[in-house]
């Protein structure tokens, strides 16, 4: 039975363990599963996600985060506002260091008392562009809550859902109209973004000042892409050849800098599930993908130690 979702900021939601959760090897489960939605989610389509979550990993607390296609086009600030209800939650359950609370406690608190006992275990599982730039956002907030020089990255993976994409001007437009269901908003939309677009792409192209979804994919590809993270935490890629909304292309491409750079990188193809559909299209295969990379995260080889990480 799936445990209640309970909102702690605008359009983010945490899901607690199952109290009685047995049969279950604990420490082969992670211990918080981070959801990044894609942009317009509804609630209930989400929910099919944690729903399974809840059954496989019941020990896990879910982090839901929707994304909104306001996110998208905010300054980075605004962004950073909206995801730092989430980051409140991570450091709560020990999954970062509290900038905070190191500042407040520095001068008379030892630094052991500071490191959590245990180290959490973190699947991070974002859908297409919209939930890859909250991703990349959180990655930005985070860059300062370094882990504690003496621990050894804990397991961890990410699984990149339908993206990431190139963010070309006809695909962000049909985005933005499935997210908009308003005709009259839709079509301001539509016009702002043609226009938002030409600027970019000029700015690129003049100055070098790369668009948002250049620095997204770019962002994604680091090896801290979260302080957990290290050059072995796995990702994979779901996507599919039928995906209108971004082109297998784009994905393969970022998955073949991301082996260029070291990166564990793992890749599951479908061949006709349109966006962002593949779990329903082919449970199966998507959720036994899912179960598969969790298990290459906890069987990481122990020599994966210190020297990988620059601190």
């Amino acid at each position: 039975m799936a445990t209640p979702l309970v909102s702690i900021g605008n359009g983010i939601y945490i899901s607690e363990p199952h109290a009685n959760a047995s049969g279950f090897d604990e420490a082969s489960q992670p211990t918080v599963v981070l959801i990044f939605g894609w942009m317009g989610a509804k609630l209930p389509h989400l929910l099919k996600y944690t729903q399974v979550y809840d059954t496989i990993y019941p020990n896990a607390t879910k982090v839901l985060i929707r994304s909104e296609p306001g996110f998208f086009w905010s300054l980075q600030s605004t962004r950073k506002a909206y995801l730092q209800p989430a980051v409140e939650v991570l450091e709560a359950i020990g999954c970062i260091p509290s900038l905070r609370n190191a500042t407040r406690e520095a001068q008379k608190a030892p630094i052991e008392q500071k490191i959590p006992t245990t180290q959490p275990r973190i699947l991070v599982h974002a859908f297409s562009n919209g939930g890859a730039a909250q991703l990349s956002t959180l990655s930005d907030i985070l860059a300062d809550h370094s882990m504690p020089h003496a621990s050894a990255p804990p397991p961890s993976a990410v699984i990149l859902d339908s993206c990431p994409g190139g963010g070309g001007l006809k695909v962000t437009r049909r985005a933005f109209a499935n997210a908009v269901r308003n005709p009259i908003l839709r079509w301001l939309a539509s016009a702002f973004i043609t226009l938002f677009y030409i600027y970019a792409v000029l700015a690129y192209r003049l100055f070098g000042k790369k668009t948002t979804i250049l620095k997204m994919r770019t962002t994604l590809n680091k090896y801290l892409l979260l302080p957990w993270f290290s050059k072995h935490t796995p990702r994979l890629y779901l996507y599919s050849q039928a995906d209108e909304m971004v082109p297998w292309t784009e994905v393969e491409a970022h998955a073949e800098e991301a082996r260029k750079a070291g990166l564990d990188v793992k890749m599951e193809r479908f061949e006709g599930s349109p966006h962002v559909t593949h779990a329903r299209t082919d449970p199966e295969r998507y959720w036994g993908a899912v179960k598969k990379v969790w298990e290459d995260a906890t069987s990481s080889p122990a020599e994966v130690l210190e020297q990988e990480r620059p601190f």
